[in-house]
C-alpha cells in the first residue's frame, strides 16, 4: 500500500474514529485501525464489536492495499506532524508514515484479522435533523443506568410511532423522557440503544457532519452520516413500561428560576454528605430553605431562594447532583417541580419547550437525615 494524503485531512479523520477503539481489550486488533486504500479514496474503520465506525476521504493511491495499525501510536505521532502532504507505506507488516523531514514506522497487522464490520442492512428508516436528534439525546442520556444486572436500563430506548418519537433513560433513581413531533413519518421501531453510539454520534454531528438517515435493524441501528458510518449493535429488552411510574396526579407545583436556583443548590450541596449528596428542600410559600450536612466534615449549610409556591408546607430531600443534572438540560429560564409527598417521585418540567416537545424528568427523593 502506498499513498498520498494531507495531514490536515486525515487528522480530521482519524479523530471520527479514535474513540470508538476500545481503552481496553483482550483482542489486540481491536486497539488498532483499519486502513483501506483505494485509487482515489481512504477508508478507516474502528470497532469494540459493538459500536462500528467506517468514515471514507478522498487520497491518491499509488498502490491500493489494506492494513491495520495501532491507533493510539499512530494517532499520537499524526497529530504532532506539520500541515503538509504525507505519504503513507506499507511494506509487509511494518507501517511507514513519511513526512517532508521525518518518517516513523510501526507494526501493523493484517486486514484480514480487523472483525467484519456490519452492513446497512435492511430496517425502519427516518430523516431527523441531526442538531434536534443530538438535543433530544442529551437531554436523556445522563439518565442512563451502569448496573449491567440490569442491561436494558444501560442504553437509551427509543420508540417512535406515526410522527412522534419517544426516547427515555433510567437508572430507578431518575428518569428523563423526550416525546418530540418529528414532522416525518415514522413506521413503529423499538431500540434500545448503547450510549456510546449516541454520545460519539453528538460529538460527530457537533463536529459539522450532517445526519441523513437513522435504520433500526433487529440487531443494529446506523447512523448514516454521508462518507462516516456509524453503526451500533442494539441491547436486548424488553425495555420497561415508564409510563406506569410517572406520576399523574402531583399537584404540589414549584415554579424556580433555573440559574439562580441551581447556583444555590451547588453552593449549599459543597457542604453535603459525600456519599448521598442530600439536600433538603423545605418548601413554604414563596420560597424553600435549601439546607445539607455532612458529619464527615463537620459542615452545613442552608440557603433561601425564592420561589413561585402556594400550597402546603413540604419537606423533601434529593441528591443534589441528580437535581443539577436536570437543571442544566432544561434550556428554559423557569422550571416547574411537580411534587407530591416527601417519599414518592417529583417531576420536573422546563416551563418553555420547543415547538412539538414535551419534556420531562422523574426524580426520587431521598429520606431525610434525622
Amino acid at each position: 500500500m502506498k499513498i498520498k494524503i494531507e495531514q490536515v485531512d486525515f487528522w480530521k479523520e482519524i479523530q471520527k474514529v479514535f474513540s470508538i477503539v476500545p481503552t481496553r481489550t483482550t483482542l489486540p486488533i481491536l486497539s488498532n485501525i483499519r486502513l483501506d486504500a483505494e485509487k482515489d479514496s481512504l477508508s478507516i474503520a474502528a470497532t469494540d464489536l459493538d459500536v462500528s465506525i467506517c468514515t471514507k476521504m478522498p487520497a491518491q493511491a499509488e498502490d491500493p492495499g489494506s492494513i491495520t495499525v495501532p491507533a493510539r501510536k499512530f494517532a499520537e505521532v499524526l497529530r504532532e506532524l506539520p500541515s503538509c502532504l504525507l505519504s503513507l507505506e506499507s511494506d509487509g507488516d511494518r507501517v511507514w508514515l513519511l513526512s517532508d523531514r521525518g518518517r516513523y514506522g510501526l507494526i501493523g497487522m493484517p486486514a484480514e484479522d480487523f472483525p467484519r464490520l456490519p452492513s446497512r442492512g435492511e430496517g425502519t428508516s427516518f430523516q431527523p435533523e441531526g442538531e434536534i436528534l443530538s438535543d433530544i439525546i442529551d437531554k436523556t442520556i445522563f439518565a442512563v443506568s451502569t448496573d449491567e444486572s440490569r442491561p436494558a436500563l444501560t442504553g437509551v430506548f427509543f420508540k417512535g410511532n406515526g410522527e412522534q418519537i419517544d426516547i427515555v433513560a433510567t437508572d430507578g433513581h431518575r428518569l428523563a423522557r423526550v416525546s418530540r413531533n418529528m414532522s416525518i413519518p415514522l413506521s413503529p421501531f423499538e431500540a434500545i440503544v448503547p450510549p456510546k453510539a449516541l454520545s460519539h454520534l453528538t460529538r460527530l454531528i457537533s463536529g459539522g457532519e450532517q445526519l441523513h438517515k437513522v435504520i433500526v435493524g433487529e440487531t443494529y441501528i446506523t447512523f448514516d452520516l454521508g462518507e462516516t458510518q456509524l453503526y451500533s449493535r442494539l441491547i436486548e429488552g424488553p425495555y420497561p413500561d415508564i409510563e406506569r411510574v410517572i406520576p399523574k396526579s402531583n399537584e404540589k407545583r414549584m415554579v424556580v428560576d433555573n440559574e439562580s436556583f441551581s447556583s444555590a443548590i451547588r453552593r449549599v450541596s459543597a457542604l453535603s454528605d459525600s456519599d448521598t449528596h442530600q439536600v433538603c428542600f423545605s418548601i413554604r410559600k414563596g420560597s424553600v430553605r435549601l439546607s445539607a450536612s455532612s458529619q464527615e466534615m463537620g459542615g452545613e449549610a442552608t440557603e433561601e431562594v425564592d420561589v413561585q409556591y402556594d400550597n402546603e408546607d413540604l419537606d423533601i430531600g434529593y441528591n443534589a447532583n441528580y437535581v443539577l443534572e436536570i437543571l442544566k438540560r432544561m434550556r428554559s429560564e423557569k422550571v416547574m417541580f411537580e411534587l407530591d409527598t416527601p417519599i414518592s417521585a417529583g417531576i420536573i418540567r422546563p416551563i418553555e419547550q420547543p415547538e412539538g416537545e414535551d419534556y420531562l424528568c422523574l426524580i426520587m427523593p431521598l429520606r431525610l437525615n434525622d
